[in-house]
């Protein structure tokens, strides 16, 4: 994206980047010169470097580069150039577009001029035709105009990861919701920019042709995403299909209205994917999202034609008419969620802010460490994120009373709670699944608890239960085997109840008499932190 319009990198290694849409449709030069004049005010030339130019930025303006454009002949492009900032591709150019997937193979019903004049007629200019081939017509003949030009190679595009597009990032705005913006803006959806036609509703055309189709092969005029022969099948399947899922659940399952253009309203079917009516056009054009004087690109629409029972309304700056059978290029529409956030990345053009799928967390800690003889603890849980439908009644506790008095909000993401003890032993406070839900209601997927060990015995923090660290007088250096059978030297003392053996004791109280190993679950060692460990 780039002055708020769609371009393709044709050749990255000079910064070359083509329109992806016809912005105009005019004759190349109405007195049949057939070579490309930035000079002669008749000539396309002089209208891409002037009019069309003026409609950047002063700041875009300086990284369009000033350069070379090869304007010789079919048979040898490369025999003559100027140099200018717009210019138009050469057959050479477009044929490598097309071979890389830039361009359809099988055309987007949209002509349009290239730059290379024809070496047989001295009238004739290098033309891409509907189908996707090349041809070439009189330089006085009306077609579609795609600008090219090279865009300065160290100039810095940021990546839209969501959309998967690239923009040159402008001013940027405020995050707003799809229904707050205005109709012609833009948004980057799916790798593509989209047009809003109608805020309130979230629906989009695509900016441009994406393809070349018949609309039912049977000459049926009706939108029937259940026919496999129709267009909305297609659209409904093979296209709807080249979504991600995430990006699906962005499209609404909505109503198209397919009445004929004398009473739209009159039926409709409900899908996800399908065309603009031909009201949703006329309106689009009175915003300016399509030329008024066409882009000859003629596309379909969605609404039957009533004065026959085979033919569909489309248009290219005006609405006609033509046989279902006939193929015309797609510009597919959709409803998106009108509540989904975007944020302005350049001037009307909008990129999609990832919607919330991440559930909330939960830390739960207490204000003193464990073990601990206090006969209550305040425990605070600390959500990830701001949370609703956290109450008392959602926190378990074993081997404790709840204070539910005591409950309190902190802030949106903090919550205190009393407990009080009930006996010695392990106090369990847990928060179950799905209690508790962040703004884009998200429940939480995880239990959490804590454990604190409840105790009367006097224990020094960091210390095992019942142990202090006036203790450590009573160890004694001895040389035993670990649970593996590997000597060692440890500082000893035997577990007397729940506490250090406080005086003398024997080998027999630290080593077992057979294997010589330490004596598990039954002796303390000091530990490299010089506190004492119960020995497992």
């Amino acid at each position: 994206m780039f002055g708020g319009r769609q371009f393709a990198v044709v050749n990255p290694s000079d910064g070359t980047v083509v329109s992806l849409k016809n912005i105009t449709q005019m004759a190349f030069d109405p007195d049949n010169t057939q070579v490309y004049n930035p000079n002669d005010s008749d000539n396309i030339g002089w209208y891409l470097n002037n009019t069309y130019f003026n409609t950047f930025t002063a700041e875009e303006k300086t990284l369009i580069k000033n350069s070379i454009w090869y304007t010789g002949n079919d048979e040898n492009e490369m025999a003559s150039s100027l140099t200018t900032h717009i210019g138009l591709l050469r057959i050479s150019e477009y044929n490598a577009a097309k071979t890389a997937g830039i361009f359809p193979s099988t055309g987007e019903r949209n002509l349009w001029w290239l730059i290379t004049p024809d070496h047989i007629d001295t009238k004739g200019v290098a033309c891409v035709y509907s189908y996707g081939t090349q041809t070439n017509y009189w330089a006085n003949n009306v077609r579609g105009v795609r600008p090219a030009f090279r865009i300065l190679e160290d100039t810095n595009f940021e990546y839209d990861s969501y959309s998967g597009m690239y923009y040159y990032s402008g001013a940027l705005g405020a995050n707003k919701t799809i229904s707050a913006l205005n109709i012609g803006d833009t948004i980057m959806f799916h790798g593509e920019a989209w047009r809003i036609i109608t805020p309130s509703t979230g629906l989009v055309v695509l900016d441009r042709t994406i393809e070349n189709r018949v609309f039912d092969p049977d000459n049926t005029q009706v939108y029937d995403p259940s026919d496999s022969n129709n267009i909305g099948y297609y659209l409904n399947n093979a296209y709807y299909d080249t979504y991600t899922e995430e990006e699906k659940m962005l499209i609404k399952n909505s109503t198209w209205y397919i009445g004929n253009q004398t009473n739209e309203l009159s039926s409709s079917v409900s899908t996800h994917i399908g065309l603009l009516r031909e009201t949703e056009y006329n309106l689009a054009r009175t915003a300016g999202i399509y030329p008024s004087g066409g882009e000859n690109a003629g596309s379909w629409l969605i609404t039957p034609y009533s004065g026959n029972t085979t033919s569909v309304r489309c248009y290219d700056g005006i609405v006609g008419n033509f046989l279902a059978n006939d193929a015309l290029g797609v510009r597919p529409a959709l409803q998106i969620l009108e509540s989904i956030i975007v944020n302005e990345v350049q001037t009307g053009v909008y990129a999609i802010t990832p919607p919330d799928t991440t559930p909330p967390s939960l830390t739960i800690t207490s204000n003193l460490e464990s073990p601990t003889t206090a006969t209550t603890l305040t425990y605070t849980f600390q959500f990830s994120e701001d949370v609703t439908g956290f109450t008392a009644g959602d926190v378990g506790v074993i081997n404790g009373t709840r204070k539910d008095e005591t409950f309190d909000e902190v802030d949106g993401n903090t919550y205190t709670i009393e407990v009080d003890k009930v006996a010695d032993g392990n106090q369990i406070v847990t928060v179950g699944v799905g209690t508790y839900q962040d703004a884009a209601a998200n429940l939480n997927t995880q239990e959490e608890t804590i454990t604190v060990v409840m105790t009367e015995l006097v224990t020094t923090p960091g210390y095992s239960l019942g142990t202090v660290a006036g203790d450590r007088k009573w160890f004694k250096y001895y040389l035993g085997k670990d649970a593996n059978g590997i000597t060692k030297a440890m500082l000893v003392a035997p577990k007397d109840g729940d506490g250090v053996m406080q005086g003398t004791f024997i080998r027999a109280d630290i080593l077992d008499p057979d294997t010589h190993k330490f004596i598990s679950g039954q002796i303390y060692y000091i530990n490299r932190e010089g506190k004492i460990e119960l020995y497992n």
